[in-house]
């Protein structure tokens, strides 16, 4: 019987690393213009339409550039991840071991994206009070599409 949920859980695991991988596989594939660094797609999209000089695109640059390479010295937790694999497979169930690697999870979670809130903070202080402006026109239109979509 202890095999048997062995096996079982296993065969779970393997499954959802398998299709976690596809379907990474099929996103990375469907990707336009072979941008590499998505997580910057909406800063992209959030200064298109902006006039801006090459000054403020190469300091705009540099600091995307700067997070980039944050990032990558932060790597990912493939750790954390086998733990919770472990958890998932071991004769009982430790909820309080579960529980403390989600809440280490979501702190680095909470990091990460406070890291990009402090970016998009550094990029609109290269920004003009005429591109601010603008930007806060373009955000505020974008409420008012996303207010639609919801109501219909």
């Amino acid at each position: 019987m202890k095999l048997a949920k062995l096996i079982f859980a296993l065969s779970v695991i393997t499954a959802s690393s398998l299709s976690g991988s596809v379907m990474a596989h099929e996103h990375r594939a469907a990707r336009h213009d072979g941008a590499h660094h998505e997580r910057h797609l909406p800063m992209k999209r959030m200064l298109a339409g902006l006039d801006l000089t090459d000054n403020q695109r190469e300091q705009i640059k540099q600091l995307m550039q700067q997070q980039r390479e944050a990032f990558k010295r932060e790597g990912r937790d493939n750790a954390a991840h086998l733990q919770l694999q472990a958890l998932l497979i071991a004769e009982q169930f430790d909820e309080s071991a579960a529980r403390q690697l989600l809440e280490q999870q979501q702190q680095r979670a909470v990091e990460k994206r406070l890291t990009m809130l402090k970016l998009q903070h550094q990029v609109l202080q290269v920004l003009t009070e005429e591109q601010r402006q603008q930007l806060a026109e373009k955000h505020q239109h974008w409420q008012q599409k996303k207010l639609q979509r919801q109501s219909s």
